[in-house]
């Protein structure tokens, strides 16, 4: 799974990414959210986790811009300025999450892990459709054989009777 990390101040970025390195997820960290969202439009992210509060835009800002270009965008909001209000505005927005600083690991851990088996179900998805899809098209075109068989012995029947 590939995650987007975006936060102004790169200590963060540096240690979310140091922690996140043992999981095998890939991080690309952005400082400017305008960077970020210019590299999401290049697609390959699976994830997006944004800081809330930044120069540039505000995590919300960042959350209705990807949502604009992605509507399945998932967008992880963390802030140390966890209110009520913004955590109502990411959720109202789209948010998968949000995240007050300091992080419970685990808990966006756990989060990150239910979005990779959310990912993988909808590809597993994507792949029984196809195979139902294929084996419809086998069928129809089997059962239209069918019926001009049908139709080809009900006319040489006919030619016997008559």
């Amino acid at each position: 799974m590939k995650l987007m990390l975006i936060d102004d101040e790169m200590p963060i970025l540096e240690s979310l990414e140091r922690a996140l390195k043992p999981t095998g997820y890939g991080c690309a960290t952005f400082q400017s959210s305008l960077k970020a969202l210019e590299a999401y439009r290049g697609g390959g992210f699976d994830v997006v986790i944004t800081d809330f509060m930044m120069p540039e835009m505000n995590g919300i800002e960042v959350l209705k811009a990807l949502r604009a270009m992605d509507g399945e965008a998932r967008v992880i909001i963390l802030t140390g300025y966890a209110d009520i209000d913004n955590a109502i505005a990411a959720v109202n927005n789209g948010a998968y999450a949000f995240f007050r600083k300091p992080l419970d690991f685990r808990e966006f851990i756990r989060t990150l892990k239910q979005i990779e088996q959310e990912m993988e179900g909808k590809q597993q998805k994507e792949v029984d459709m196809r195979r139902i899809q294929e084996e419809y098209a086998r069928l129809r075109t089997a059962f239209d054989s069918l019926q001009e068989v049908v139709r080809e012995m009900g006319g040489q029947r006919q030619e016997r009777v008559g």
